[in-house]
């Protein structure tokens, strides 16, 4: 039979077990003291765990922080129950960390009598939350451009007419298609295409306002949606100044190039309050100006209904690109 008794359970034994555990691991008082701290805290807070012991973390975090953490020991104190909560530290050096603290009441042996203390184990989820963040990021964005991809602009649309229809303003939906760009693809090549197609996207964000969403469809199209807007001289305003900041020559090895952009303009509630039918009458106004000779932009109006759609709202291919065809 084992006999417990082969090892005296001393604090110098209590410190060892602490030490051998990788995670940040501290016990604390009623008083909110820190009466053991092992070394992967003392590392993990950047002092020595000298400087640390019988602190309450004033100075050493700033209040904001220390007050969820009492606020959460003066809960476990109360209700006996263990508690796990994801929270922002600043550690060594002054750097955010975002942990997960998982605290369970214990009830040690002291000098006065038997007493209630928290041990408090802590897993930094910094690198973790940052790639879950990068993982995010690059699903709901295009790769070459950085800008919202055909999924994200549909999520923002979407949200974007919801709270249009609480709030009765008008929101502009503006496609925006490059003019002859397969020519530079062929004549240049794809990395002076990719180049022109990021100074696009820069000039893109240049001319919204904040709050405002420019998208890339795939391939030489772009999205905008434009919040908040009275009335279609707005929407035709900025249409006009995309169309603009386009025109002027790209700056480009060997040659500079020039490109135009056809914009196609709706807007909601007045030619449609879904994202579906806001997007088919964009395009169809897209396509009525790159019909009539591109370069230029147009509103949406009743008789372009019997125009066919354009390539730009095709089913998108594998890559997020619309279906190949051929310009109009």
């Amino acid at each position: 039979m084992f006999a417990q008794s082969t090892i005296v359970p001393t604090v110098e034994v209590l410190q060892a077990l602490l030490d051998s555990i990788p995670n940040p691991v501290i016990v604390i008082d009623r008083e909110h003291r820190l009466v053991l701290v092992n070394q992967a805290m003392a590392d993990f807070m950047g002092r020595p765990r000298e400087a640390l012991l019988g602190q309450t973390g004033a100075g050493l975090l700033p209040q904001a922080q220390l007050e969820v953490f009492w606020r959460i020991d003066d809960q476990v104190f109360a209700t006996g129950l263990p508690n796990e909560n994801e929270e922002i530290v600043t550690g060594a050096g002054g750097r955010q960390r975002i942990v997960i603290t998982r605290k369970r009441l214990i009830h040690l042996d002291t000098a006065e009598g038997r007493a209630p203390f928290i041990v408090a184990v802590i897993s930094d989820v910094t690198r973790f939350r940052e790639a879950e963040a990068r993982a995010h990021h690059l699903a709901a964005h295009d790769l070459l451009t950085g800008l919202p991809n055909r999924g994200q602009l549909t999520l923002r649309l979407a949200q974007a007419l919801a709270a249009a229809r609480s709030s009765g303003e008008v929101v502009g939906l503006l496609l925006v298609d490059l003019d002859g760009f397969k020519p530079i693809n062929d004549q240049f090549g794809h990395l002076v295409g990719d180049n022109v197609l990021r100074i696009v996207a820069r000039r893109l964000s240049g001319v919204i306002r904040a709050g405002d969403t420019v998208a890339r469809l795939g391939g030489d199209e772009f999205c905008v949606i434009q919040l908040g807007i009275r009335d279609a001289a707005q929407a035709l305003h900025l249409a006009d100044r995309i169309v603009a900041a386009i025109g002027h020559p790209f700056a480009t090895d060997p040659e500079p190039i020039v490109v135009s952009a056809s914009v196609g303009v709706a807007l909601c509630p007045f030619d449609g309050d879904d994202p579906e039918t806001l997007l088919d009458r964009a395009d169809r106004a897209l396509y009525a100006v790159k019909h009539a000779g591109r370069g230029s932009y147009r509103r949406y109006e009743a008789s372009m209904q019997r125009l066919s759609a354009s390539p730009v709202m095709r089913p998108a291919g594998p890559d997020g690109a619309a279906a190949a065809g051929g310009e109009p």
